[in-house]
């Protein structure tokens, strides 16, 4: 376990990076004075943690990448994981920029070893249908309403303006994974192990309804009102439904624990 950081190297690297940024305008010395003290502080573990959910995001896409490559999959799609890759990175960066502005990032033990869950199939096409119904068709397809409902609730133009910036980008995040069910020769087996993956990893979800609730909303993060009634419709409309439409059916039994936890 170590301490999360982010480095940039410098030089040409850098540059890749810089072009996302065109168009982004935020006023990062005034980010800490558009809330009270508890909204900030709050603020700060949202977005140290949005940092690090992004660079593991990144590490999800290249073993999508890879895993498509081996699959032999169109090669737009394969271009388009690679390039997500990058996309995650950019986020990361936000994020962190975000958190500094606010104060600073709070201290995060993670281990950068295991950033993605090993696909259990020896069949290259079913490795990746199991990361992308994982980091895709759940990860990605909850995080867009989320952002969206975290952007509303804002109260900071610069807090919205980080928000839209990545929306942009993670809305094509959630439809690679559709693309790919309604591209991909799966039997029925093969997509009933796929349903219960998904319900296991909606499962592991329940964690963020330990513990109490959150109070404030603004700068990013939500208040329980706020987050538990939108995550839960987005996990049914935005994951399940998806999902069941393309044979992966989600056992009711993982959809009901994660109600119950929220409850």
């Amino acid at each position: 376990m170590k301490t999360f950081s982010l480095d940039v190297l410098g030089g040409p690297w850098t540059r890749r990076l810089a072009a996302r940024r065109e168009g982004l305008e935020v006023d990062w010395g005034h980010l800490a004075h558009e809330a009270n003290a508890e909204q900030v502080a709050t603020a700060r573990e949202v977005w140290t943690r949005t940092a690090f959910s992004e660079y593991a995001s990144g590490a999800c896409f290249a073993e999508i990448s890879s895993a498509l490559l081996a699959a032999n999959a169109p090669i737009d799609l394969v271009a388009a994981a690679g390039e997500f890759v990058a996309d995650e990175m950019f986020h990361a960066e936000l994020a962190a920029r975000v958190a500094t502005a606010l104060g600073g990032a709070v201290p995060l033990e993670v281990d950068v070893t295991k950033l993605v869950r090993p696909a259990r199939s020896a069949k290259p096409l079913v490795r990746a249908a199991e990361l992308i119904v994982r980091t895709c068709c759940v990860g990605e397809a909850l995080t867009v309403p989320m952002l969206n409902q975290s952007r509303r609730a804002a109260g900071s133009k610069g807090i919205e303006a980080v928000i839209t910036r990545i929306l942009r980008d993670e809305s094509q995040h959630a439809q690679l994974g559709w693309w790919f069910f309604d591209w991909a020769e799966l039997h029925d087996g093969e997509r009933e192990v796929l349903g219960r993956l998904a319900g296991e990893t909606l499962r592991a979800f329940t964690v963020l309804f330990a513990g109490e609730c959150r109070r404030t909303s603004g700068l990013g993060a939500l208040d329980c009102a706020k987050f538990d009634g939108e995550f839960l419709r987005a996990v049914r409309e935005e994951v399940v439904g998806p999902l069941a439409e393309r044979g992966i059916v989600v056992p009711l039994h993982d959809v009901e624990e994660l109600i119950a936890a929220a409850a």
